[in-house]
């Protein structure tokens, strides 16, 4: 084990933060937007938890997916399921459209939320 490896694993387990992550902020795993959307709110969705994420300390994969399923709630006044079909109109996301303001429950919970976590786990 490389000098770097030895300190940052005797950090963890000492309780000393990582000063490598202790700069990184949650917005992070923002930047990069997905290739493809369910709907037409989703990219306004994310953009949303960007801007919100930028004040945050990096989060474990488990307090992300709380964290994205509570800020869907309180937008959407429903939660997040994996029902087919599921999805919400977010009137802030509306910009113009048929499907505008449409947030893609599926593609969050298939797509989005995976996506999100393997950027902080870096699998």
């Amino acid at each position: 084990m490389q000098n770097e490896d030895l300190a940052a694993d005797q950090r963890k387990h000492s309780g000393i933060k990582d000063p490598e992550r202790e700069d990184m902020k949650l917005s992070k795993i923002f930047e990069e937007k997905p290739e493809s959307w369910g709907f037409r709110g989703d990219p306004y969705f994310w953009k949303y938890l960007k801007e919100r994420a930028e004040q945050m300390e990096m989060l474990s994969p488990e307090e992300l997916e709380k964290w994205i399923k509570a800020e869907y709630l309180s937008l959407a006044g429903k939660a997040l399921t994996d029902e087919y079909g599921d999805f919400a109109v977010i009137s802030q996301f509306a910009h113009g459209g048929m499907s505008s303001g449409g947030v893609d429950n599926l593609w969050w919970i298939d797509t989005g939320i995976p996506l999100l976590k393997s950027r902080l786990t870096g699998r």
